[in-house]
């Protein structure tokens, strides 16, 4: 069995998005304050929902900092793949605190409408005017790091969550400056909940899938199959797994069936699949097995794996394989 590594050392631009998220989380903390006083003292629903918006993007921040840190780790006995899956994991805890976030605030505006308060209207636009600065200051500095990372992304919706919920919150103070109808208040934080869930759902389905080792997303396994058989040497495919280790990790194991021909170069078959791979799907780390074609393997490409329990677990495997 041959085993390919694209490079058991991933790294990223961890170190650059780390400092920015450290920086970004400092002037969140410190705006959160400010905004939840004013808010409280202006009586907005609008403006306490974009503080606790806020809040959550400072937990955010934090927990994004922390995965980014931790997954620097190297591998060792417990964890032979090191640590990259708990910036995956502070990611999926990020994006499901905003949708749990979303709902409340919409509880909230809904009771909102139904008994309505009065509410300062040019405070509110005063200190959303500084949020949405500074929230689209810190997303910019974590857009190019959000590309390459799905845990600083699901922190980059945050801060973007805030950029537009603050210009929510400022139409909705100019609003009722003029017009003294305190309805569009509450109306606000509606739209702002909706945008806030909306945003992170996505993050919530990407991460989840990561954490259950489905195919990466976009990723054409059908396709990869075909590809691999057009590898000279290559009969068949089966055992076929592909997953995600962490941002920008993907990982391969399968089995490939070398004509009987070619057997004796199964070595170079392998490089030449995992050279494919690599260049094509970016698969960095590759596990593949060789078998003699003709020794009675099975044509399903994917196996379903049993456990095993005491003095049944002799080499039992779904797809059992004469090697």
């Amino acid at each position: 069995m041959t085993h390919g590594n694209g490079g058991c050392t991933h790294h990223s631009a961890a170190g650059i998005g780390e400092r920015r998220l450290a920086f970004s989380l400092i002037g969140t903390i410190l705006f959160v304050g400010i905004e939840i006083g004013v808010g409280l003292w202006a009586n907005s629903l609008a403006l306490i929902s974009d503080a606790g918006h806020n809040f959550t993007d400072a937990m955010a921040l934090a927990l994004s900092w922390y995965g980014l840190r931790v997954a620097r780790r190297p591998a060792n006995a417990m964890r032979t793949y090191g640590y990259h899956r708990v910036g995956i994991l502070a990611a999926f805890i990020n994006s499901v605190t905003l949708f749990v976030l979303a709902v409340w605030l919409l509880k909230e505006a809904f009771l909102r409408l139904l008994h309505p308060e009065p509410v300062a209207g040019i405070p509110i636009i005063i200190v959303a005017t500084i949020a949405l600065f500074v929230n689209t200051v810190i997303a910019v500095g974590l857009h190019r790091a959000s590309q390459r990372s799905l845990n600083v992304r699901s922190a980059f919706l945050h801060m973007v969550g805030d950029a537009v919920a603050s210009i929510g919150v400022i139409l909705a103070g100019a609003l009722i400056a003029l017009t003294k109808w305190t309805v569009i208040d509450p109306l606000v934080s509606i739209g702002i909940s909706g945008f806030i869930a909306w945003s992170s759902w996505g993050i919530i389905r990407d991460s989840l899938n990561v954490l259950l080792e489905g195919t990466p997303r976009g990723l054409d396994v059908e396709e990869m199959t075909q590809q691999m058989l057009a590898v000279p040497g290559v009969s068949d495919v089966h055992d076929l797994h592909v997953w995600t280790i962490g941002d920008g990790m993907t990982a391969l194991s399968c089995h490939l069936i070398v004509d009987k021909e070619k057997i004796d170069q199964a070595p170079d078959v392998v490089r030449e699949t995992k050279q494919m791979l690599a260049s094509r799907y970016s698969v960095g780390h590759a596990t593949i097995e060789t078998e003699c074609g003709g020794c009675g393997q099975p044509a399903e490409p994917y196996c379903r794996l049993e456990t095993m329990h005491g003095e049944n677990a002799h080499d039992h495997h779904e797809c059992d394989h004469t090697h």
